[in-house]
């Protein structure tokens, strides 16, 4: 092949055969494969003859290799594999019994290894921490287990020098050490230490001193003498300390710190720690914490009755006065409340012997109840004194917060703060003070004087039913003012002779004047004066004038309005209005009557003034009419 010493540049890629060799547009490189998925894609047989470097190594098939090293941590070669440290399952590994070991350096100078299960020895099925043949907690299993809390289980027999813990099978040999638990079997041997625990012995017992903190069993054969303690004729000890089970037929002398459950015919008899009658206590209990129960053996108070139904607590003297004292002193002094019977023949007494109050509650512990204060006599209840503060005598649902049924008697003053109502008859001298206010005020005689009177409705005078504010329809009346509106009236209603009014003000505080002269003799102030249906009649001498705006005696005229067009809001007067249509139904007298020469109107028709003039002389409604001003 010719040597040629030239550098090529393919842009879009280069490719040797179909598949034999390519290098893609996107660099990527493949061998065996026209279409390479990575920058380097070979598909068969690849041989490396040196050094590979690479960081990340895939092999999805079988990979042979003489020698392969990763890092300083794992080398593989002929030999095997070593490794530095491995970390991972090993549970399907074979070859290596010591897959559940781990080492431990705490530091001490040495390596310890401790095994994650159980460690089982002549066994395949470990139950226990530490396990040497059958589970020996398992029936018919022979073997010794030691379990995580400590707890020994052997099936077998044990021989030790010593021994600490509990025991609960038999002892054949002799026990030179302390026995500090409890003994149920039978001990053959000789036992020189201390045993804290039960006893039972069917034979011959010595003992030099003996201190039992649990239960002795001595039988029906053992009696107390004089002598002290009497098992079957021996006498082994002149006290005995711990729990006796038995009868006790002679004097106890000493003090007994245990419990006694037996009947005891003594004189004084002291417990230190509890006193119980019956069962547990249930009966009588004294506790040293000063506590005493009768009918509960646990009281929660100093004394404590308890019964399941019908507990009854008696305090009773044959003669004399029976008290029962509560408070801060003792034989019912000052600081106390006492309840009393007998100090005065057939009386109880209720007694609070110091300053304070006496108090009765219900509802204490404010779960808003519903019960009442009673005083019943016998059977019959006389009062009551409901939860929300209503006292009710003779009557058991008062209404009112005073509620008494039939006669009262107040012999001094009595104040009412709301309203008083009276359903009958006030009797006798009634003086009153202060302002009524009422329904109604009946007296059939004698005279009747009020300061004041305020009347929200109707007043009828001689008239039982009132049809207006002041009724005076059927009664003659003489006032001498009278005010509308106002404490302080100016205007009056003055009648003399029964016809002619003096001033008269209508909701105005004073009658109004200008320049000193009256304004009128009865004025409407910012009022309207109407009348419906009625005529208004003006007699034709000079005095009959109508003014507006006019004061005194300056009318000019019978109607006088030319003040009122300098001064008046609305300075104008409007004539009656009409269609010619309704003005000639007016003229054929068909409906609107009393038309007559000189009436003036305004034609809305024709837009003007017009005036009626007589047209004969039989028949003026005949006539024409005139217009004097017409609208363009």
């Amino acid at each position: 092949m010719a040597s040629i010493r030239k550098s090529f540049s393919f842009r879009n890629g280069v490719q040797v055969d179909e598949d034999n060799f390519i290098v893609n547009a996107n660099g990527l490189v493949g061998i065996g494969t026209s279409v390479p998925s990575e920058f380097l894609d070979v598909r068969g047989t690849a041989k490396v003859v040196g050094l590979t470097t690479t960081n990340d190594l895939f092999v999805s098939g079988v990979a042979t290799a003489t020698n392969i090293q990763v890092g300083t941590a794992i080398s593989i070669t002929g030999g095997g594999v070593k490794a530095t440290n491995f970390f991972g399952n090993g549970a399907t590994l074979s070859n290596l019994p010591t897959s559940q070991w781990e080492d431990i350096n705490l530091g001490l100078g040495f390596t310890s290894i401790y095994a994650i299960g159980n460690v089982g020895i002549a066994t395949t099925d470990p139950r226990q921490s530490f396990q040497v043949g059958g589970d020996p907690s398992a029936t018919g299993k022979i073997g010794v287990g030691i379990n995580s809390i400590g707890n020994i289980r052997a099936s077998g027999i044990i021989t030790a020098t010593s021994f600490v813990g509990a025991l609960t099978g038999n002892v054949a040999g002799n026990v030179t050490g302390d026995l500090t638990g409890a003994v149920t079997g039978n001990v053959t041997g000789n036992v020189t230490g201390n045993v804290d625990g039960n006893v039972n012995s069917t034979g011959l017992s010595t003992f030099s001193q003996l201190s039992v903190t649990g239960l002795v069993n001595v039988g029906t054969a053992a009696t107390f003498n004089s002598g002290g303690l009497d098992v079957t004729g021996v006498t082994t000890s002149t006290s005995f300390d711990g729990d006796l089970t038995g009868d006790v037929t002679g004097n106890v002398t000493g003090n007994v710190t245990g419990d006694l459950t037996g009947d005891v015919n003594s004189g004084i008899v002291t417990a230190s720690t509890e006193l119980n009658v019956g069962t547990g206590g249930t009966a009588l209990t004294s506790l040293n914490t000063g506590r005493v129960g009768v009918g509960s053996a646990i009281p929660n108070s100093d004394v404590t009755i308890r019964k399941p139904s019908n507990t009854n607590v008696e305090v009773v003297s044959d003669s004399g006065t029976t008290k029962v004292s509560i408070g801060n002193s003792i034989s019912a002094g000052k600081s106390t409340g006492v309840l009393r019977f007998g100090n005065t023949s057939n009386t109880f007494d209720v007694i609070n012997n110091d300053t304070g109050d006496l108090n009765f509650i219900i509802d204490g512990d404010n779960n808003s109840g519903t019960g009442n204060f009673k005083f019943v006599n016998n059977v019959t209840e006389r009062a009551r004194i409901t939860n929300d503060g209503k006292l009710g005598i003779a009557i058991t649902n008062p209404v009112h917060q005073l509620h008494v049924v039939g006669t009262s008697t107040v012999t001094g003053d009595g104040f009412v703060g709301g309203n008083l109502s009276v359903g009958g008859t006030i009797t006798g001298t009634l003086a009153l003070g202060n302002v009524i206010e009422g329904t109604n005020l009946l007296t059939t005689s004698g005279i009747t004087t009020l300061n004041q009177l305020n009347v929200t409705t109707q007043i009828g005078f001689s008239s039982a039913s009132p049809a207006v504010d002041i009724d005076f329809q059927q009664a003659v009346a003489s006032f001498g003012s009278i005010g509308i509106g106002t404490t302080n009236p100016v205007a009056k209603l003055k009648v003399i002779g029964g016809a002619f009014l003096d001033d008269v003000g209508f909701n105005t505080s004073s009658i109004k004047t200008d320049a000193g002269y009256n304004c009128g003799n009865i004025q409407f102030y910012n009022q309207r004066f109407g009348m419906y249906s009625s005529d208004m009649i003006f007699d034709s001498a000079r005095d009959s004038q109508i003014g507006f705006g006019t004061v005194g005696d300056n009318f000019a005229g019978m109607i006088d309005m030319r003040l009122g067009g300098e001064n008046h809001v609305s300075p104008w007067l409007y004539l009656p209005q009409m269609t010619t249509a309704r003005r000639n139904t007016a003229t054929g007298n068909s409906n609107l009557t009393g038309i007559s020469t000189g009436a003036v109107i305004y034609n809305t028709t024709v837009n003007r003034v017009e005036i009626f003039l007589p047209g004969g002389a039989s028949s003026p409604q005949t006539g024409d009419w005139v217009g004097i001003a017409t609208v363009a």
